[in-house]
């Protein structure tokens, strides 16, 4: 079973139907939704934004400390900002958008948590949505709400008590990667974007820690860096995952097949490639 562990669902940018279509087509039984964290946000076909993403992941990987600026550069006010345009950063992001989705179709979709630790009704919310059909653990956004990891104690350990996953975008905060594993051994943690914004520090420290994988969505990422990804974790520590619908040039118009490609294509037996697309993502959440 082919499980996406991570996209949003923002119906002005992809519809439930035409997710779920696009699904069928490329072999997802599944997908893990979360609630979308920022404004509608289409991107332009350009060469110009093509050759900025690949200068930026080789900044990360090669000269991380320009290349964290320009990380935390992207946010600011509570916009996110992108090749020129600014698109505003839900404080609150709107879990009920996840529930919906779940409560059409049952079968195909599941739910993260999206929770802000700075708002202390959004901490609240956890454990309602939780009882909630469908949601599987909660996803925290350290980068887009600007706060430091520590504050996301309180949530950690009602995820760690309940044994369920915390899914996780870095901020640029030094060695943030290293405290929830140290203060809650148990709890099961996922790192976005294949722990980005540190990447090969991230997967040295990870590939020791018996409770914390990553995942290889978003075009952050491109086929090079997954397979160094599983090169340097092991296929069992790395799930499937697209990010979408962000990357989208028009509405209506995603392409699963791009980072679907990227499993598909590295180099190792079809059956480790089975647990990278979903197996190792059932084992978390059941």
């Amino acid at each position: 079973m082919n499980i996406d562990c991570h996209f949003h669902v923002d119906e002005t940018m992809l519809t439930l139907e035409k997710m779920i279509e696009g699904m069928d087509k490329h072999d997802v039984a599944k997908t893990a939704l979360i609630a979308p964290m920022n404004e509608t946000m289409f991107e332009l076909d350009s060469t110009f934004q093509h050759n900025l993403q690949s200068f930026f992941r080789f900044l990360i990987l090669n000269a991380p400390r320009i290349g964290l600026k320009i990380y935390d550069g992207l946010v600011k006010d509570g916009n996110f900002k992108l090749y020129g345009n600014s698109y505003k950063i839900f404080t609150k992001p709107d879990n009920d958008l996840v529930a919906a989705a779940i409560e059409r179709f049952p079968d195909r979709f599941l739910g993260w948590v999206a929770v802000n630790p700075l708002i202390p009704e959004s901490v609240k919310d956890v454990e309602v949505y939780l009882n909630k059909p469908g949601f599987i653990g909660v996803k925290a956004h350290p980068f887009m709400h600007e706060y430091s990891i520590k504050a996301l104690d309180p949530v950690a350990a009602i995820c760690e008590s309940k044994g369920i996953p915390m899914i996780i975008h870095l901020s640029s905060e030094p060695d943030s990667y290293k405290y929830l594993p140290r203060n809650y051994p148990n709890l099961k943690v996922i790192y976005a974007h294949a722990g980005l914004p540190f990447w090969k520090k991230l997967w040295k420290f990870v590939k020791d820690q018996p409770n914390v994988f990553v995942d290889t969505s978003s075009d952050y990422l491109n086929p090079s860096i997954v397979q160094d990804a599983v090169e340097s974790l092991g296929y069992r520590k790395v799930l499937y995952g697209c990010d979408g619908p962000y990357g989208m040039k028009k509405f209506n118009e995603y392409d699963y097949s791009a980072k679907k490609s990227w499993i598909e294509s590295l180099q190792i037996p079809d059956n480790q490639k089975e647990y990278i697309l979903g197996k190792n993502f059932l084992g978390l959440i059941n």
